[in-house]
This record gives C-alpha cells, structure tokens and sequence, in this order.
C-alpha cells in the first residue's frame, strides 16, 4: 500500500490538471475517512470479553450493566444500544494492524480539497483519432500549440510505464509511433498528449494492435 502512495499521488495530481484544462473552473475532492496502519500491531486497550456482547477491533457493543473507563456512545438507530470507543489508536484485540472505524483524528476527519484556476479555458490540442497498424500507432491532432508529445502508457500518469519512444507532434499529419515489443500486443493502454514538462492534457484508451 504504501509502496503505490507516489503513483496514487501522480494519477491523482494528472486527473485534476486533465479537467483544469478541459474548462473546469473548480474541481471539489472528498474523501472517504481514513483508517489505521501500525506494522507490528497497534497499541491494546483492554476491554473483558464478558463485559461486551460483541467485540471488534476498534469497538465493542456493551451489555445492558457493564461499565467501563472509556468512551461510550449510543448507536444512531437505537440509543438502547451502547458501544464503547477504544481510545486514540488503540484497539480491543492484541496483534491488530490494520483497523478501520473509530475515534481517531484519520478516522473522524475527511479532507476536502478544491482546486480553481483563474480563467480556465479548454486545452490548447487534444487526441482526435488513434488508429493501428499492427504495432504501429497513428495518433492525429488536433489544436495548436508548441512542443507536444504523444506516448502510450500503461498508466497514463506514470511516465515510467511508457511501452514506445514519446514523439514530437507532427504539424504534417499523424504522428507515428512504434511499439517494438510484442508482447504488448492485445493489452490496453493509454495514448497521451503531453505538454513539452510533461503535464498530460489528453488522453484515449486504446488496445495495442487493435
């Protein structure tokens, strides 16, 4: 999980860029809530199995006269049911990693993050056809603007998973690009436009040798 968090990240940062120069004048993002990841186990708080008629990691439904030194709380639909709330990151169980649901700061609070841009407008060219010929791909344009590249990826925000040379836009017609390795053939992949930084402004899904 934490091995993809740069790629996450990328995907994420280039599908914001995509819709900014598509003429979105502000992109909103919300989360979902987050959760907990200790390796090694996160820290235990003690609760007796007898005390609670069910028992997770995070929280435990009480029965009807027990009483415990941490936070309880009614449940929303009936307020005949008590659960009690492990502390901070701490869990009802011994060698718990993993927990999801609490009272915890990643657990309570869901980021919202908008992102604006003054005068927004469409992008400068986009992706108007993409035809193959075997492993050669034609990839037409259409729009003008300077140093543009077109690629194919597998992960259209992950320059690493390029499978063929990036080219400059041809100003004469299509621009063409070769996939040399067949073993590529029949998997899907992503034709990019590229600013001359490397900011993808468009793109299309395409199957190679389609």
């Amino acid at each position: 999980m934490a091995w993809r968090v740069d790629e996450v990240v990328r995907e994420f940062a280039d599908r914001l860029a995509v819709l900014l120069e598509a003429g979105w004048k502000k992109v909103r993002v919300v989360t979902d809530h987050g959760w907990l990841l200790l390796p090694g186990g996160l820290p235990k708080s003690e609760l007796p199995s007898f005390l609670a008629e069910t028992r997770w990691g995070r929280c435990a439904v009480l029965k009807d006269t027990s009483v415990v030194d941490t936070a309880v709380v009614t449940w929303y639909w009936s307020p005949h049911v008590r659960v009690a709330m492990a502390p901070g990151i701490h869990v009802f169980r011994s060698g718990v990693e993993y927990a999801h649901g609490g009272l915890s700061v990643q657990e309570c609070v869901a980021l919202e993050l908008t992102v604006t841009q003054q005068g927004a407008s469409g992008p400068p060219a986009t992706i108007a056809a993409v035809r193959w010929s075997g492993l050669r791909c034609r990839v037409l344009v259409e729009g003008a603007a300077p140093d543009l590249h077109v690629d194919i990826r597998t992960k259209a925000a992950d320059p690493s998973t390029s499978i063929t040379a990036a080219k400059h836009v041809s100003a004469e017609g299509p621009t063409s690009l070769l996939v040399e390795d067949d073993s590529y053939e029949g998997i899907s992949a992503v034709v990019v436009l590229l600013t001359a930084d490397g900011r993808v402004i468009d793109r299309q899904p395409t199957t190679v040798g389609e």
